[in-house]
């Protein structure tokens, strides 16, 4: 499934229900203050309710049908772009509603409540006028979709709206430079995900082009708190690309103000196992594994301290422990090492022989086996 699957069924969805009325050459269709005149007869949609409801009312061919039939007229133009009668709706609706985004964005909010009508009329709004304004309206709506497919238990569909609402925020904030509103939701986004120099930036970003003082103060306190987690993303990229020293820099302050945050403590044990600094490393991922049990990378971690320092039944137990939660090639192929260096040859064989069943193309573990192999024919 994709989004584009999902928008074609809601749009198919929603066309079935959609019936049309024929007018006659020459009709007449009004509002308060403007008038069109029919030059040849138009097949006009309306939505189902409010034929329903012009039916039961018994409303006849005054203001408020009109209404809805503009109304529909705006739906079935995010429905189908390419429907036959787009154009003659069109400039029915630029007679009729001259300020037609005003017009369209009216009827978004109307239907607040409903969001899958509000993203159809946000797709028509972007037909009228692809502006950043509009794109970021589309973005809200499909945002909007998403919140409500979760609520529904529907989360896999909600993440198809979601992923296109930051698609139309990026449209958004590329339409348009000085327009604010995208890279607002933008640095939350971010911050949400834990790229928080991306965050960082589209923040600076919305303070420099925003007016109202009252969410620049609100991203300024966003901003405070977010330094240190730049802090953490920028000591986390030395440390994985092997500036130790440096990672340890940024990282090492963070601990008290983030003293049960287990990716950060992760990290800083991997940094000292890279540094050869194994006890204090076991520490941090012992740790970790007191607020994350099954955390998986963080018992291979600890694991490879152990073994680093010889503890090799200290390794085994810990990794016994691993692969009664999960079959793990990497845990198997290192409890496979710390029985070897216990000089438990056949259960070493056994778990490099099931490692290899998991990942056949692991060399490490092809070489682990070789290593066995020569010590069970000695």
């Amino acid at each position: 499934m994709s989004y584009e699957n999902e928008l074609k069924a809601l749009r198919k969805k929603h066309l079935e229900n959609i019936p049309f009325l024929t007018l006659k050459k020459d009709a007449v269709l009004k509002t308060a203050d403007l008038i069109f005149q029919l030059e040849d007869a138009l097949d006009v949609p309306v939505l189902l309710e409010d034929l329903l409801e012009d039916v039961k009312q018994d409303v006849g061919t005054d203001v408020l049908r009109v209404e809805n039939i503009l109304k529909a007229m705006c739906f079935m133009i995010g429905l189908d772009p390419d429907f036959i009668y787009r154009n003659r709706y069109e400039n029915i609706l630029r007679t009729l509603k001259p300020k037609t985004d005003a017009y369209l964005i009216y009827l978004i909010n109307q239907y607040s409540e409903q969001p899958d009508y509000a993203l159809i009329f946000s797709l028509a709004l972007v037909e009228f006028e692809r502006s950043a304004r509009n794109l970021f309206i589309l973005a809200n709506s499909l945002e909007n979709v998403s919140i409500a497919l979760t609520k529904d238990d529907q989360k896999e569909k909600a993440v198809f709206y979601f992923e296109e609402s930051i698609k139309m925020y990026h449209k958004s904030a590329k339409a348009d430079q000085q327009f604010s509103l995208p890279l607002y939701k933008l640095g939350f986004y971010y911050k949400q995900v834990g790229q928080f120099i991306r965050a960082k930036d589209y923040w600076e970003r919305f303070i420099a082009s925003d007016q109202d003082n009252l969410r620049i103060q609100e991203v300024r306190e966003e901003l405070e708190m977010l330094e240190m987690l730049v802090d953490y993303e920028v000591g986390s990229s030395f440390v994985l690309n092997g500036d130790i020293d440096r990672g340890l820099d940024k990282l090492l302050p963070l601990v008290p103000y983030y003293p049960t945050w287990w990716n950060l403590l992760f990290v800083i044990g991997l940094a000292f196992r890279q540094n050869g600094d194994f006890q204090i490393a076991s520490d941090y991922f012992k740790n970790v594994l007191r607020l994350k049990p099954d955390q998986i990378d963080s018992i291979n971690e600890l694991a490879l301290c152990y073994i680093s320092m010889s503890k090799y039944q200290e390794a085994k137990d810990v990794l016994d422990a691993a692969v009664a939660l999960t079959s793990d090639s990497e845990v198997l192929a290192n409890r496979a090492v710390a029985n070897f260096y216990l000089e438990q040859y056949k259960s070493a064989l056994w778990d490099i022989n099931q490692s290899l069943k998991l990942n056949p193309d692991d060399q490490i573990a092809q070489t682990i086996k070789k290593e066995i192999e020569i010590a069970i024919a000695e």
